[in-house]
């Protein structure tokens, strides 16, 4: 009987009843790659499967199983890109559209309401594109921005049942929320989507995210210059000193392209107590460091990226993108947060003058 009861265990382990099983088949091109692979869409990139494509008839099958549903990439070869699925269960199909030039996935809920969204959602930003290119106003690209956030919206509230609405929701939408409003929004997902990777990634956030809330106590930083001493934030704290706590970095186009506000403003409000605690995500400290230079960003700058191409200061302030910058009072509590452009300099008239 002990016997049978330790069979029976290590039979439920092998059979897997945890997880997701996945079936995803289709047919490639003429003259496809003759290998294929199927790669997690995170950061890590793993391969999660390959398989070998039939050259008689162009068709390849995945089968297998993986912990939770996710967004994959089925890679070639060369590790280009053919296409995005979502693997859940159920059946996946990959087909080549001729007069797209493209592959599509379909078959089950998440990849057959993506195909759809993801039209919807294109549209938009070739309208914004196409508006852009034709000199439209500030407002009117504004107005299509919101256009676009409401249309993220309107397609989670319509998946908040499976993986598609899952990954706009923690990839998309939820940038644009405050604390309250993603944990509202976390609790409208079923039990079994809230305890993916991602949407545990997205409670995580909400947590940090309250803590650098307008009104919350800084949180303490301590990163080296460009001489490779440490500077704590700390030490600009106070004494009628308004800090902006700015996350950048060299490669981030946004963030240079908000440098002209940022030296506007410094220079105007410098001898009045205002100052900067530039932290860079940058990897090339050589780099960061000559860029400083030759752009004249004469207050403090700190890199915030430690050998291991961790950034302790932008996880505890729950930096997901950058830029990101907090505005910290003489009482050491945030004021304001994320000013972009003009609006720096504004907010800090009403402080000054």
């Amino acid at each position: 009987m002990k016997r049978l009861i330790v069979a029976l265990l290590s039979i439920a382990a092998l059979c897997g009843c945890k997880g997701v099983r996945y079936d995803i088949s289709g047919t490639m091109a003429q003259d496809a790659a003759g290998q294929i692979y199927l790669v997690s869409a995170d950061a890590e990139q793993a391969t999660i499967a390959s398989t070998t494509i039939d050259p008689a008839d162009g068709t390849f099958r995945f089968k297998g199983r993986v912990e939770e549903p996710m967004l994959a990439i089925l890679t070639d070869d060369n590790e280009s890109p053919i296409t995005a699925l979502f693997i859940e269960e159920g059946k996946v199909t990959v087909a080549y559209d001729e007069n797209q030039g493209s592959y599509t996935a379909s078959g089950t809920v998440s990849n057959d309401n993506f195909n759809a969204a993801n039209d919807q959602l294109m549209q938009l930003q070739m309208k914004y594109y196409s508006q852009a290119q034709s000199g439209a106003s500030e407002e009117e690209q504004q107005q299509l921005i919101e256009e676009y956030n409401a249309a993220i919206q309107s397609i989670v509230d319509k998946n908040q049942d499976n993986i598609l609405g899952a990954y706009l929701f923690a990839r998309m939408e939820s940038g644009n929320l405050s604390a309250a409003e993603i944990r509202a929004r976390l609790d409208k997902f079923p039990k079994k989507l809230r305890e993916t990777k991602m949407l545990k990634e997205i409670e995580e956030f909400a947590a940090k995210s309250e803590k650098t809330e307008v009104g919350a106590p800084y949180i303490e930083i301590v990163a080296k210059d460009s001489e490779g001493k440490d500077v704590a934030l700390s030490s600009l704290i106070g004494d009628g000193k308004w800090v902006l706590v700015d996350f950048w970095a060299t490669w981030c186009g946004p963030c240079r392209e908000e440098i002209p506000y940022l030296k506007a403003a410094y220079e105007k409000y410098a001898d009045n107590g205002f100052a900067i605690y530039g932290v860079s995500l940058d990897n090339d400290a050589d780099a960061w460091k000559k860029f400083i230079s030759d752009n004249g960003m004469n207050w403090t700058n700190v890199i915030g990226i430690d050998e291991n191409k961790d950034s302790a200061s932008a996880d505890v302030y729950g930096i997901r993108s950058i830029p990101s910058n907090f505005l910290i009072g003489p009482d050491g509590k945030i004021a304001a947060k994320n000013l972009r452009g003009e609006e720096v300099e504004k907010k800090l008239k009403e402080i000054f003058e």
